[in-house]
């Protein structure tokens, strides 16, 4: 396998974990839970929103090759942003400020 391959495939691996942990979030958000089973549930999303916002920048800046950093830029993706937004979203507690920050995330990662 070629050596650029690997960090390509492995910042789209992120990429939909990001995507899956963002479904997870209004799965839970419609979710009719105990207030118990809830509040786990949203130590677990913190936690995974912060890795999340680790490993895509990790990945942007430390792995992908150049001319894939610019085929991102032409496409209009914005990692590095996206994980801005993910380390802030891990912070929010109010659920409107929380929605803002998905929507920039899906655009930043152009998550549809």
């Amino acid at each position: 396998m070629y050596f650029w391959v690997r960090p390509i495939l492995g910042y789209r691996k992120i990429k939909n974990k990001v995507a899956l942990t963002i479904k997870y979030y209004y799965k839970s958000k419609d979710n009719e839970a105990t207030g118990k089973k809830i509040k786990l549930q949203t130590k677990e999303w913190v936690k995974a929103n912060r890795q999340n916002s680790v490993e895509l920048s990790a990945s942007y800046n430390e792995n992908l090759p150049t001319w894939y950093k610019m085929l991102l830029d032409s496409r209009g993706e914005s990692p590095i942003d996206a994980s801005n937004h993910l380390m802030i979203l891990s912070n929010t507690r109010n659920y409107d400020h929380a929605e803002k920050h998905i929507k920039e995330i899906k655009n930043c990662l152009k998550i549809k």
